[in-house]
This record gives structure tokens, sequence and C-alpha cells, in this order.
């Protein structure tokens, strides 16, 4: 298993995968009810029947947390309403109120759930105990707030709280990232992708498989438009495009690319040897090349926000 993005957090959490387990299973999957309107839970990351709900290669410990939600489409609950509210019309002899209709809708939404389809989704997360560190691989801001929310509220079951820890850099990544486009030129070990995204209040500006020592980008950043997506390579020809909001809210990582050593994994193996192998792999060289932004981008602030705070594990 590869990783192809991720946001990364602080993150004290046990240091052993039973204990881990033991904090999980109090939040394992079990399926959406009649009248979920979702579900979420933590399942193998392998899917295994019955397997553990912590993947353990070495000091890594792979999670996913699995969501089932109910497809209720909105023209289905238009029809019924709409024939729930004829109904009522001629029983009632008059339309319904506006507060009459929308009890009459919720009736109508709740009645279709039992039979909606559902809709599947995982999110997977890594936990490196040794770094104290916490990768959740998605892009999406609501299946990062569904991982902490669910990850939260195992460990409160257990009458624990995990301390988690957003990463800001002493310098917004919006600033250097201007500069490296303005100069045409990065710090460190990285150079200019093919990949930038401007945005100053309404407007926006994307450019995607160009070089970037274009001369309406830099009137873009001149006119006043800051980043915040820029498409990098390392020195170790692992690519990759990083992402903030114009507030520098999580930096994330997208579309990471390996260079020579995607997807080939030296020597032979098992299935399982190979995912576990490029699951050790994709861990180490992005965890490498993410400290060396960070210090890039001046290192990590002091003053990190806490998403929960409690006791740390010893």
């Amino acid at each position: 298993m590869l990783l192809r993005s991720a946001f990364v957090f602080s993150c004290d959490c046990p240091h052993s995968p039973e204990e881990l387990e033991e904090v999980l299973a109090s939040r394992k999957f079990s399926g959406i009810g009649q009248l979920d309107v979702d579900h979420l839970g933590w399942v193998n990351p392998r899917e295994l029947e019955n397997g553990p709900l912590v993947h353990a290669v070495d000091s890594i410990f792979l999670l996913a947390l699995s969501k089932e939600t109910k497809i209720v489409p909105a023209s289905t609950v238009k029809k019924k309403l709409a024939a729930a509210e004829a109904d009522a019309t001629k029983r009632e002899g008059r339309p319904p109120s506006r507060k009459e209709r929308k009890a009459l809708k919720e009736q109508v939404y709740e009645s279709l759930l039992p039979g909606a389809p559902t809709r599947i989704k995982q999110t997977f997360g890594v936990l490196i105990p040794p770094k104290k560190q916490l990768l959740v691989l998605t892009t999406s801001a609501k299946c990062l707030e569904d991982f902490h929310g669910v990850f939260t509220d195992s460990f409160m079951k257990r009458g624990m709280r995990p301390s988690f820890r957003k990463l800001r850099t002493v310098q917004p990544p919006s600033l250097k990232m201007t500069e490296w486009l303005l100069n045409n030129e990065c710090d460190g070990g990285f150079v200019l992708g093919e990949h930038c995204e401007l945005t100053h209040e309404k407007s926006k500006v994307r450019y995607t498989a160009l070089e970037l020592d274009r001369p309406e980008i830099r009137e873009h950043l001149l006119e006043g438009k800051v980043p915040v997506k820029l498409g990098l390579r390392h020195e170790s020809t692992t690519s990759f495009i990083i992402s903030c909001g114009s507030a520098d809210e999580d930096l994330g990582f997208s579309k990471i690319h390996y260079g020579d050593n995607d997807g080939k994994t030296e020597g032979e193996g098992t299935a399982d040897e190979i995912f576990d192998s490029d699951l050790v792999f994709s861990v180490t060289e992005f965890l490498g090349i993410a400290n060396e932004l960070f210090e890039a981008f001046g290192g990590i602030a002091p003053d990190v926000e806490v998403l929960a705070s409690g006791e740390a594990f010893q």
C-alpha cells in the first residue's frame, strides 16, 4: 500500500498494537441501522473478516475507518412529498402549513431510509508511535473531521483523551510558496513541479501540467493573489502537491508519486509482503520529505493548536 495523500499531525497514542486494538474496539463497525442516515466504525485495514483493527508493521500502525451512508435521492423525496401533501390537502380541505409541510418532509425521508441503498467509504490512518505522528490519508476535510471525531470518541469511551496537534509552521506556507514562485527556485531539496492554484477573494487561477516560470503567474502574485496549491518535486524524484487555505489552514499533501520506485517493490514476495513493504517504504519516504518541507517553512511553531488534549501516553 502506497501513500497517495495525507494530512500530518502530532499525536500521543499507545505504543503497542494490542493497547490500540482495545481502544478502537469501542467503536468497531457494526453496520448501519434501518433508520440511521450513516454509521462510522473501525474495520480491519486489509478487509479480513474478524481480523484485527490494527495492522502493525514494525512501528507503523495502519487503521481504517469505514463510513456507511444511506443514499436517498432528493428527486424521490420530492415526489413522495408532493403525494403526501396532496393527500393532506384532500383530507383537511386546505394545503398544509409551512410547519406541517416540514413535518411531512421529515416523515417521508424517514420512511425511505429502511430501504435506501448505501455507500461505503473508507479513510485510512497511519500512526507512528515512536515519532508521535499521525497521518490521515485523505484530501477531504469531511473525512478528516470524521476520522478525528471517531478516533477521539474511541479513547473517550475508555476514559482517555488522545492529544492531537495540528502542525503549524513558523512561516506561513503561502508566503514561502509565493517566494518560490516569484524566484522560480525552492529551498532545500525541492524544485517546482507543474501545478499551482492562486486565489484572491472570489478569483481563482489554476495551472496544471505546465512549467511554473510563466510571466502571468508572477503578475498574478504581484497583484495580490495567494498560492493555495503548489506542485513540488523532491530530489529523491518523489513528486506531490501541497495545499493550504489562504489563511494557512491544515497543510495537505496529495497526488504523491515516488518516481522510479512508484509501485515497484524490489524482490519477490507474497501479496501481503508486498503490501507491507510498500507501506513501510512510502511512510518512511513521505515523512522524510514532509519534515524537510516543514523545515523549509521555518520549522514547527511551538503554539500549535490542540484538537483534543489530555494526558499523554507514556
